[in-house]
């Protein structure tokens, strides 16, 4: 549906004041996809997507949607296939002297298209379909910002797009709010097959409706995969860092100053963390694997969420016990989860003893 190819993006290229915002960026994103795009601020993560439907046109490279190269279009044909690509903002852009009707109306008017009538009709079909029907005659002012933001998407959908971009569209909701037109999105993507890129820096958004997502690091994507893949298995460090603001992993607040160590030695407990996807998630693994391995195993931390409706588990366990009993026990451990790793050894009963 998508396809970026080497795209580079250079503001004021060849002075002294040259950025390169996009570096060598290739990506496909595939019809019917909810395809997130994360980094800190200024990975140039608002730049790619305004250079999806080119509202900013990339220096070099290609972009292609719905198989049509739009960096060969003229301006003209740019036009009618940017129809084919709704966009919503983290500011809303409504225009407050209109009601939402009309808000969300305005894109048709301006196009010329539909008569009244037809307008009028996909109006009502499209507040219908954000759930802002009774809200129809209300100025902006009126509307709380999940309101607007509802009426954003209704206005972006008006021309029937098959592309939804979302840059930051949730940034200046609260959490409860967030999740509601998240929710909305999914919906929305099911009932008119969208495909939809969203551009984000808060992990919990891609965690929560996301199937794929790109981590952006100074223009440059450092990591890519399934979302369930980069949430269990993130491989480069600022993927960890953004992977921990929404699951905590790691050593525990309460170990971190003690004395944990990297090798055993005689009377050591072994800090495991602990990840169980799926059903697994909410199994008696530790109760089981302590009777068996006549292992003593507690829980220092754990929570259990969702990652794309998948059950994700996460854990941080003291296993107590000789060398063999704590081997055996992990070995167990890895039979029955999707995985294990060891953090260190807690020296502090060793020392106690002193």
């Amino acid at each position: 549906m998508i396809k970026l190819t080497h795209i580079e993006k250079i503001y004021a290229k060849g002075t002294k004041r040259e950025v390169k915002a996009l570096k060598d960026v290739s990506l496909t994103i595939e019809e019917g996809e909810i395809f997130g795009v994360i980094g800190l601020s200024g990975a140039g993560k608002s730049t790619l997507i305004r250079n999806i439907n080119l509202l900013e046109r990339p220096t070099s490279g290609t972009v292609e949607v719905d198989g049509k190269d739009l960096t060969a279009m003229k301006q003209v044909q740019l036009r009618v296939e940017r129809r084919k690509i709704g966009m919503i903002f983290q500011s809303f852009n409504l225009l407050s002297s209109l009601t939402v009707a009309k808000n969300v109306a305005f894109p048709l008017e301006l196009e010329g298209r539909l008569d009244k009538e037809a307008i009028n009709k996909r109006v009502a079909h499209l507040l219908e379909l954000v759930g802002l029907s009774d809200k129809a005659d209300m100025y902006p002012a009126q509307l709380s910002g999940g309101q607007k933001q509802r009426v954003g998407i209704a206005r972006a959908l008006a021309a029937e797009p098959k592309v939804l971009l979302c840059d930051e569209a949730t940034s200046a909701l609260d959490p409860k709010t967030t999740s509601s037109i998240l929710e909305l999105l999914l919906d929305l993507r099911d009932k008119l097959k969208l495909t939809i890129v969203i551009i984000t820096h808060q992990m919990e958004v891609i965690k929560e409706c996301c199937d794929r997502v790109a981590v952006l690091d100074g223009g440059v994507i450092a990591e890519m995969g399934s979302t369930l893949d980069i949430f269990t298995e993130p491989k480069e460090e600022l993927t960890k860092r953004l992977v921990s603001s929404a699951v905590r992993r790691g050593m525990p607040e309460l170990l971190r100053h003690t004395q944990i160590v990297p090798n055993y030695e005689n009377g050591y407990k072994a800090v495991v963390e602990i990840l169980f996807l799926g059903p697994k998630a909410d199994s008696p693994v530790i109760a089981d694997v302590s009777k068996c391995c006549n292992a003593k195993i507690s829980i220092l931390a754990g929570s259990i969420d969702h990652i794309r409706k998948v059950p994700f588990g996460l854990l941080v366990v003291e296993i107590d016990g000789d060398e063999e009993t704590i081997h055996i026990a992990i070995e167990e451990l890895k039979k029955r989860v999707h995985k294990v790793e060891v953090l260190g050894y807690d020296r502090r009963k060793q020392l106690a003893e002193y």
